[in-house]
Parts: structure tokens; C-alpha cells; sequence
């Protein structure tokens, strides 16, 4: 039987990807989708980031023009045919080098949520591998039209409310495993360690997802992975891409950011009842985090 062949594309998933992105960013900066984890760029000239944040895996992928990011002393060039993948939580420069008003710089940047990275290394690690000494902190890819279909996927879920719902975390899903399953992401896989290992720091990100609010540290999350504290964090570092306190603080900010959607709710009861110890620290965090401060993100929940 002869095997079907696709029909020649033309255009390509990225270029489709480009313009649904122009559809939504129609304004110079950055726009959220399922915020945190969908960021769309436009820039209509070129611009310096004196500092960013990435909070654990994060791809970031040009569909036109370029950005140049400064990470760990290495300088990497994102165009349309290349991508950057950053392996864990941290800061760095950046900065888009091509752009201007008739053909601006447009982006998209995605990033995993600590428990799908555990879930996808635990499923593509070998039973019983051995951890591996910490990894580049980011690496580049090609643009994979597979990546770039998936993405594609996932932009036209999002127009619909129960594909948003359903079909949009499997897209998500599909760009990660792929992105994981690259060559340039072995160290990253090679780190699960052990699947015993592994499934402990499962429970230990569900025991902090039950109990955010109390007063947590290494130790205590530590006696109840039954492990020491500094294995634990090293485990829980290299499966989950963030320390245990930084995932504690962002499933705070998170469970606020949905808190907020309530009616009548205050910044201030919010930033207590999720276990921040003040005001002005939730505040500050809230804003690293998603870009806005919890009162601009209150208002910006009741307009819609």
C-alpha cells in the first residue's frame, strides 16, 4: 500500500501561529492568555529588558523579527527559525533587535507549570535512572513544524470555551513532551533520578498545593517526603525545575490571582488567606509574577 503523503504547506503552522498572535496582541507589549502560562509580544521597535523572570520550563519562539536573550554569560539569537527552551526557574536579560512599525517583533512565550514537568520527566524517564549534574539553563532548538502544529492547536482551542477547557491542555502537553524528548533535553530527563524519587516529589508539590497557607520550610516538606532536607531540595529541584519555596510562592500567587475573581474581595484579606505575611509583599510579588499589581488585576477581572 502506498503511504499517503501531506499535501505541501506553503505557509506553515508558525506563520498561522503569527497571525492569530496579531489578533490578539494588537498593542506594543505583552499580552496573557490562560495567564500565567500564554504571553504574546509585540513590539513595533526595538527594545531592552534590563531584567526578566522565567518561573521553572519556558519556551520562547519568534514568529517574526528577533530577540536576543543573555543568560549564564551566553548571548542566544531567537528568530523564525529558532527557538530558546530555559530548563528552570531564573532571571535574565533580553532584548528584541528587529523590529519596527510596518514589521514588528512578534512572539510567544509558554511556560510549564511545575506539576505537568514532573508528570511528562516522570513518564519519559527510564525506572531507575541516575541523576545528573545540573544542566545548561537554556538551550536552542529549531523551529520542529511538529512543535509548531501543536502550538497552532492550541491557539485555535483557546477561541472556544470547552476546547479551552479540554483540548488546550493537551496541546500544551504535546509541545512539552516534544521539547522534552529533543536531544539538547537529555540532562534535563536524565535528572528525574529514581521514579521512587520522583513520585515523592509528586506528593510533596500536591502537600504544598493542600496547605499553601501554613507556614512551610525544606524541613517540614522534607520529613514528610522522608527525605533529608538536602536531598529533598535537590530532587525537588531537578524534577519540578523550581526550589520547593519558589513553587510554595507561586501556587500562593496563583490561588490568589483566582481569589481576586471573587466579588467583595480585598488585595489585603487575599494576601493573608493565602499565607503571604504582608500586604506589600503580596503585592510586589503579585506584580514579578503576572505583571500588574493585584488591584490593577482586580479591576482588569471586573471590566471582563
Amino acid at each position: 500500500m502506498t503511504a499517503l503523503r501531506r499535501a505541501p504547506d506553503p505557509e506553515g503552522p508558525f506563520e498561522r501561529v503569527k497571525e492569530m498572535v496579531l489578533e490578539h496582541a494588537t498593542e506594543d507589549g505583552h499580552t496573557p492568555l490562560l495567564s500565567p502560562d500564554i504571553c504574546l509580544y509585540r513590539y513595533s521597535a526595538p527594545s531592552t529588558f534590563v531584567k526578566a523572570a522565567t518561573f521553572g520550563v519556558t519556551v520562547a519562539i519568534a514568529l517574526q523579527g528577533e530577540k536576543r536573550f543573555r543568560i549564564g554569560g551566553r548571548d542566544l539569537v531567537v528568530d523564525p527559525q529558532r527557538l530558546v527552551v530555559f530548563t528552570r526557574d531564573g532571571e535574565h536579560e533580553g532584548s528584541v533587535v528587529e523590529a519596527t512599525r510596518q514589521r514588528p517583533f512578534v512572539g510567544l512565550g509558554l511556560c510549564f507549570g511545575p506539576e505537568r514537568v514532573a508528570r511528562a520527566l516522570l513518564a519519559l524517564a527510564e525506572a531507575g535512572g541516575t541523576a545528573e549534574p545540573e544542566g545548561t539553563p537554556a538551550f536552542m532548538l529549531p523551529a520542529d513544524p511538529g512543535i509548531g502544529e501543536a502550538l497552532e492547536r492550541l491557539m485555535r482551542s483557546l477561541a472556544d470555551p470547552l476546547d479551552r477547557k479540554l483540548l488546550a491542555p493537551l496541546a500544551i502537553d504535546e509541545i512539552l513532551f516534544r521539547l522534552l524528548r529533543t536531544e539538547a533535553a537529555a540532562t534535563i530527563r536524565a535528572g528525574v533520578g529514581p521514579a521512587a524519587d520522583a513520585d515523592r516529589i509528586l506528593g510533596a508539590m500536591q502537600f504544598i498545593r493542600h496547605n499553601h497557607a501554613d507556614k512551610l520550610n525544606v524541613e517540614q516538606l522534607a520529613r514528610a517526603a522522608a527525605m533529608s532536607p538536602s536531598h529533598f531540595a535537590h530532587r525537588f529541584r531537578a524534577v519540578a525545575r523550581v526550589s520547593p519555596m519558589r513553587y510554595l510562592r507561586e501556587v500562593r500567587l496563583d490561588t490568589a490571582r483566582a481569589r481576586l475573581m471573587g466579588n467583595g474581595v480585598r488585595v489585603s484579606q487575599v494576601a493573608v488567606e493565602v499565607g503571604f505575611e504582608s500586604p506589600a509583599h503580596f503585592t510586589r510579588e503579585f506584580k514579578r509574577r503576572f505583571g500588574v499589581s493585584p488591584s490593577k488585576s482586580l479591576a482588569g477581572l471586573a471590566r471582563h
